[in-house]
C-alpha cells in the first residue's frame, strides 16, 4: 500500500497566530475623527470612561492610549484633531486626578506624558511638507490639551514641566510665523485657565519671561497675553524695560502699540520677530483682548495712565489701520474690528468708533462698486443698521458719526445708499432728541459757503426730517407724549427756516436761505402734516402747535424777521382765528370731541395757508368764523326753527370750505377735508349735499371748470383788442424780439405736435391735421411761398429775397409774428383744455371720496337717497373710466350698507318724492351706458323699492307697475336701452321678498 506523499509545497504560507484586537476600541478611535460632533463626543465619552479612577486602568493601557491620542493629533484626517484633543484632555484629567493617582503606580508621570507628546509630534525631517505641518499642528493641539487638563498646575504647580511646554510652543512660534497666532492663543488662554484654577502666579511670571526671552513680547500675541496677565494677576512681577509702567496699553505706548497691532515689520536691524508672509483674513484675537481690557478699565475709573478706549481707537485703529497710507488688507482688518465692536460692545463704547479716517474710508468704499473693500463696507453699513434696529438709541451716535464732523451731510447721496434714511426711521424718541439739534445746526450752517451746495445739503436734511415724521407716526408708541413732542420739534425746525430770515447781525444761518429752499421747507411742512393727519394721531394738536409757534416767533423775532407781509385786516383775521382756536382747545365735550378737533384742524390749516400767501385763505377764515359761531356759539339765545336754520347755514358753509380745500391738488388738503367731513357728515343738509353732487354733474372740460369755479372766459373779446393794438405793439418790437417769438412758437408747435395724442398713437387725428394745415397755409401766405409738393415749377417764378427792400422785409416779419402768435394762442387754449379736464377729474375724485365717507356714516338717512341719480349719471356720462368706476363703487358701497333694517326710514311727507326718484332711476336706466351703469341702476332701483316697501307693503303693486312700464318701453321704444340685468335682479328680489310680504 503506497504511503501518502508528505506535503512539502513551498508556496504554502504559514498560518498566523490569532491576535487579540479590541474592535470596540478601534471603533472609538475611528469615531473620534468623525466630522459629526455628536459622534465625536460619544466616542470621547466612551474612551474617557475606560480611564476613570474606579476602572483602575493599567499603566501600559494608559501609555498606549496616550500614544494613540497624541498620534491622532498629528493626523489631518477629517476632524481628528478636534476629537482626539477633547479625548486627550479628559483622559489626562482623569489619570492625574487625585483619585486617579492614588489608584495606580507612579510609572506614568507628567514628565513622561510630555516625553510622549514631544516624541510623537517631532518631525524627523524625512517627511513631506504636509506631514511636517501635521506634526506641528499635533504639537500645538497637544500643548493645548496638556494645559487645559490642568496636570501642570493642579493639584500642585510643576514649574519645570510648565517651562518645557512654554519653550516648545514658543520655539514653534518663532520657527513658523504662520502658526504663531495659534501658539500665542494657547498661552493667552492659559492665563485665564490659571486664574480660574487659582494656580500659582509664578506660572504667569514664567510665561511672560518666556515671551520676552523669545522676543515675542512686542507682538500681538505678546500684547494679548501681557494684558490678560495684568488684568487677572495685577500683583505679579512683570519683566522690566519692556513696556512703560509695565503696561502695553499705557498712554505713552500708543505709537508702539499701533505698530505692534497692525503687525508692521521691525525697522532696520532692530530685533524682533518677523511677521508672517501670509495675510490672514480673520481678525487677530489680540484685538479682542485689548478692546475688552480697555472697556473693563474704563468702567472702573482710576488714576492709571492707561489709554481710554477713545484714544486707543483714534491712535491705533483710525490713524493706524485706516490711515490714508495703510494697505487695503489692514483696512479690511479695521472693518472687521469695527463690525465686531458694533455687534458686541455696549452703547457707550460703540458710539466712539465713528472716527474721521474710518468714516472717510467707509464712504469711499461704499460709493464705488468695484472698490476692493466695497463688500466689506456694505457689511459694515448693515452692521450699523442692525445695531440701530436692535437698539434704537444707537441711531443718535450713528447719525452723528456719519453726518457730523467726521462724515458728510450727503452721505446717502455719495454712497448711493439709504443708510441714514433707514437709521433715522428706526430711531426712538431719545435718539431723535439728540439727532434733531444736529440737523438744525447743519441746516443753519451746512459747512460750505457755496449757495448751491448748501441748498443741496438742506434739501437732503429736509428729506431726512420728513422720513423721521413718517416713521414716527407709524410707530407703536406714536400716540405717546414723547412722540408728539418730537414731531412738534421737527415741525418747528421746518417753520424756522421756512418763514423766517436770518438776522444778519447774529449770522445764525450761513449761507442765507434761498427762496427755493424756503419753499421746499414749507412744502415739507405740508408733507409732514399729511402723514400726521393720515395716521389720525395728533391731527388736531400738531397743526395748531405749528401755527402758534410761527405766530409767537413772528412777534418775538426769535428766528429773525417774518417773511410774510401782513396788513391790518389780515392780522385781525388771524388774531380772531387764534382766539377761536384757544376757545376750542379749552372745550371739554367728549360727546362732540370729534367736531372740536375737526374745527381746530380746519382753523390751523387755514392759518397756515394764510402764512403761505394763499389769497383765498382770508375769506375762508371769515367763513370759518361764521361756522364756528353757529355751531359752537351760544345756542341758548336762539332756539327752535331759527336755531336750526343757523346751524344748517353753518353746515352748508362748512361744506363749501371743505370743497375749496378738496379742490386743491394736494394730498394733505384732501385728507384734511376727509377727516373734518367725517366729523360733520351727520350735519350735512340737503343744500350741502347738493353742493357736492353739483360738482358731479359738471362737465369734465374747460367750460365745466369755468362754470364750477365761476370763471369768465377772459380770452373772448381779447382777439379784437389784440388786433387793434398789434400795429402799435409791433412797431415797438425790434427784429431780435420777432425772431425770439418765432423761435419760441416753433418750439411750442413742435412740442405740441409730439404730444398731441394722449393715447400715444403716432398718427395725428383729423382735427390736429386740419390745424396744422391751416397753420402752414397762413405761414405760406405770410412768406409769399408755398409747400414744395404743391407746385414744383413755381420756385423759378418767385422773387428772391435779395430783391426785397426794407419795408417789404418788415412787412414779412410783422406777418410772421401774427401767424406764430395765433398758433401760440391756439396751442395755449389746447393746453388750457387739458389742464381743465385734469382739474375737474381731480375735483370729482375728491368729491367722490367725501361721498363715500357720507354713505358710510349716513347710509340710513333718507337724505342719502339724493346721491343715487348723480352717481348714476356720472357713471354713464364721465369720459374718464376711473371716475365712472369710482362713482359706481360708491353706489355699490351705499346699497351694500343698506341691508336689513339699515334702509332709510321713509316719512309720509316724502313718499311721493321717493316714488318720483324710482321713476327717474328707471328713466336713467333706459340710457345707453357701460355695464356698470346698468348694474348700478338695478341696485339703486331695488334700494328705493326696499325703502317704499318697508314703509308700506301695499306699495308693491305700484312698484310692479313701474317695472312694467320700463318693460313696455324696452319692447316698444327703440331709444330705450335698459339692460336685462334690471329685470333679472328684480325677479330675484321678488322671490326672496315674497315670503316677507305675504306674512
Amino acid at each position: 500500500m503506497p504511503h501518502p506523499k508528505p506535503n512539502h509545497a513551498p508556496n504554502k504560507k504559514r498560518r498566523r497566530e490569532p491576535v487579540n484586537v479590541d474592535t470596540k476600541l478601534v471603533e472609538i478611535y475611528e469615531d473620534l475623527a468623525s466630522e459629526n460632533d455628536e459622534i465625536r463626543l460619544k466616542a470621547a465619552q466612551a474612551l474617557v470612561s475606560q480611564f476613570t479612577p474606579d476602572k483602575k486602568p493599567a499603566d501600559e493601557q494608559i501609555r498606549k492610549a496616550l500614544q494613540r491620542l497624541f498620534r491622532g493629533l498629528c493626523s489631518s484626517r477629517k476632524a481628528a484633531r478636534v476629537g482626539f484633543s477633547i479625548a486627550l484632555t479628559e483622559v489626562l484629567a482623569q489619570v492625574f486626578s487625585k483619585e486617579g493617582v492614588e489608584s495606580r503606580e507612579e510609572d506614568i508621570t507628567v514628565d513622561g506624558v510630555l516625553g510622549i507628546w514631544e516624541g510623537v509630534s517631532h518631525a524627523t525631517g524625512g517627511e513631506s511638507g504636509q506631514e511636517v505641518r501635521d506634526h506641528h499642528f499635533g504639537r500645538l493641539f497637544g500643548a493645548e490639551a496638556i494645559i487645559k487638563s490642568g496636570i501642570l498646575y493642579s493639584p500642585k504647580s510643576r514649574i519645570a514641566e510648565w517651562t518645557k511646554v512654554l519653550e516648545l510652543v514658543l520655539d514653534l512660534a518663532k520657527k513658523k510665523p504662520w502658526i504663531r497666532e495659534e501658539c500665542g492663543w494657547i498661552i493667552y488662554r492659559s492665563i485665564y485657565d490659571l486664574s480660574a484654577q487659582k494656580a500659582d502666579s509664578k506660572l504667569v511670571e514664567i510665561a511672560l519671561e518666556s515671551l520676552c526671552s523669545n522676543d515675542l513680547a512686542r507682538t500681538p500675541e505678546g500684547v494679548a497675553t501681557w494684558v490678560a496677565a495684568r488684568d487677572l494677576f495685577p500683583g505679579i512681577g512683570f519683566p522690566n524695560k519692556v513696556w512703560k509702567h509695565d503696561d502695553p496699553l499705557d498712554s505713552k505706548e500708543r505709537n508702539q502699540l499701533a505698530k505692534v497691532m497692525k503687525e508692521s515689520e521691525p525697522a532696520g536691524d532692530s530685533e524682533g520677530p518677523k511677521v508672517s508672509g501670509v495675510w490672514n483674513s480673520k481678525l487677530h484675537f489680540a484685538w479682542d483682548a485689548v478692546v475688552n481690557s480697555l472697556n473693563s478699565v474704563s468702567e472702573k475709573p482710576s488714576k492709571s495712565t492707561r489709554l481710554s478706549f477713545a484714544d486707543f481707537w483714534l491712535e491705533v485703529v483710525d490713524n493706524g489701520l485706516f490711515a490714508s497710507a495703510s494697505s487695503e488688507e489692514r483696512k479690511y482688518w479695521g472693518f472687521l474690528l469695527f463690525v465686531k465692536v458694533l455687534n458686541e460692545q455696549n452703547l457707550q463704547v460703540a458710539s466712539l468708533v465713528f472716527t474721521k479716517n474710518l468714516v472717510r474710508c467707509l464712504t469711499n468704499q461704499l460709493a464705488v462698486e468695484d472698490r476692493y473693500l466695497h463688500r466689506m463696507a456694505i457689511k459694515a453699513s448693515k452692521a450699523i443698521q442692525a445695531r440701530v434696529s436692535k437698539e434704537p438709541e444707537f441711531a443718535a451716535a450713528s447719525v452723528k458719526g456719519l453726518m457730523g464732523t467726521a462724515g458728510s451731510v450727503n452721505f446717502d447721496q455719495i454712497t448711493k445708499t439709504k443708510t441714514i434714511e433707514k437709521i433715522v426711521s428706526e430711531a426712538n424718541v431719545e435718539a431723535l432728541n439728540q439727532i434733531l439739534p444736529l440737523f438744525e445746526s447743519l441746516i443753519a450752517s451746512p459747512g460750505t459757503s457755496d449757495s448751491k451746495a448748501a441748498a443741496s445739503s438742506r434739501q437732503v436734511l429736509a428729506g431726512l426730517l420728513l422720513s423721521m415724521v413718517r416713521a414716527r407716526v407709524s410707530a407703536s408708541d406714536a400716540a405717546d407724549e414723547g412722540s408728539e413732542a418730537v414731531l412738534e420739534r421737527i415741525l418747528v425746525i421746518f417753520a424756522r427756516f421756512a418763514y423766517f430770515t436770518s438776522d444778519e447781525d447774529k449770522g445764525s444761518v450761513q449761507p442765507s436761505l434761498t427762496q427755493q429752499t424756503q419753499e421746499l421747507f414749507r412744502s415739507r411742512i405740508n408733507s409732514c402734516l399729511n402723514s400726521i393727519i393720515a395716521a389720525h394721531k395728533h391731527a388736531s394738536t400738531l397743526p395748531y402747535a405749528v401755527v402758534r409757534k410761527i405766530r409767537d416767533a413772528a412777534k418775538s423775532e426769535e428766528f429773525g424777521p417774518f417773511i410774510i407781509a401782513m396788513d391790518d385786516v389780515l392780522k385781525d383775521s388771524v388774531k380772531g382765528a387764534f382766539k377761536a382756536l384757544k376757545k376750542l382747545s379749552g372745550m371739554d365735550k367728549p360727546s362732540n370731541q370729534a367736531g372740536i378737533d375737526a374745527f381746530k384742524l380746519l382753523y390751523s390749516m387755514t392759518i397756515l395757508q394764510v402764512y403761505n400767501g394763499d389769497a383765498d385763505a382770508v375769506s375762508m377764515l371769515g367763513e370759518l368764523d361764521f361756522c364756528y359761531s353757529k355751531i359752537f356759539g351760544d345756542k341758548k339765545s336762539k332756539k327752535g326753527k331759527e336755531g336750526e336754520e343757523e346751524t344748517s347755514e353753518a353746515s352748508d358753509a362748512l361744506v363749501e370750505i371743505l370743497l375749496s380745500f378738496a379742490s386743491k391738488p394736494s394730498q394733505l388738503f384732501r385728507r384734511m377735508s376727509e377727516q373734518v367731513f367725517t366729523a360733520f357728515a351727520p350735519n350735512v343738509t340737503a343744500t350741502g349735499l347738493e353742493s357736492l353732487t353739483s360738482i358731479l354733474e359738471a362737465k369734465e372740460s374747460l367750460a365745466g371748470q369755468q362754470e364750477m369755479f365761476d370763471q369768465q372766459d377772459d380770452e373772448e373779446g381779447e382777439g379784437d383788442e389784440d388786433e387793434e393794438d398789434e400795429d402799435e405793439d409791433e412797431d415797438m418790437m425790434d427784429a431780435d424780439s420777432d425772431v425770439e417769438i418765432i423761435n419760441a412758437d416753433e418750439d411750442a408747435a413742435l412740442e405740441a405736435s409730439e404730444n398731441e395724442d394722449d393715447e400715444g398713437d403716432e398718427e395725428i387725428d383729423e382735427e390736429d391735421a386740419a390745424e396744422i394745415a391751416a397753420f402752414e397755409a397762413k405761414l405760406a401766405s405770410a412768406l409769399g411761398t408755398h409747400r414744395a409738393d404743391q407746385d414744383l415749377n413755381a420756385a423759378s417764378d418767385s422773387e428772391s429775397d435779395a430783391e426785397m427792400n426794407d419795408d417789404e422785409m418788415e412787412e414779412i416779419d410783422t406777418a410772421l409774428v401774427k401767424v406764430f402768435r395765433a398758433r401760440r394762442d391756439a396751442l395755449s387754449k389746447k393746453k388750457d383744455k387739458k389742464d381743465a379736464k385734469e382739474t375737474m377729474v381731480n375735483f370729482k375724485n375728491r368729491v367722490l371720496d367725501l361721498l363715500e365717507i357720507y354713505v358710510k356714516k349716513c347710509h340710513s338717512s333718507l337724505l342719502a337717497l339724493d346721491l343715487l341719480l348723480p352717481l348714476l349719471r356720472l357713471t354713464r356720462r364721465s369720459s374718464v373710466k376711473q371716475i365712472s368706476n369710482k362713482a359706481n363703487a360708491v353706489l355699490r358701497e351705499y346699497t351694500k350698507l343698506c341691508k336689513g333694517n339699515a334702509v332709510p326710514e321713509l316719512q309720509e311727507a316724502d313718499t311721493e318724492a321717493v316714488w318720483d326718484l324710482l321713476k327717474d332711476i328707471h328713466a336713467e336706466a333706459m340710457h345707453s351706458g357701460p355695464r356698470a351703469h346698468g348694474s348700478g341702476c338695478s341696485q339703486a332701483s331695488l334700494l328705493v323699492v326696499k325703502v317704499l316697501v318697508a314703509h308700506d307693503t301695499e306699495a308693491v303693486g305700484r312698484v310692479v307697475d313701474v317695472y312694467g312700464e320700463t318693460r313696455k318701453a324696452q319692447l316698444l321704444n327703440r331709444k330705450c336701452h335698459v339692460q336685462p340685468g334690471l329685470f333679472t335682479d328684480w325677479n330675484n328680489w321678488c322671490v326672496s321678498a315674497s315670503k316677507l310680504i305675504k306674512t
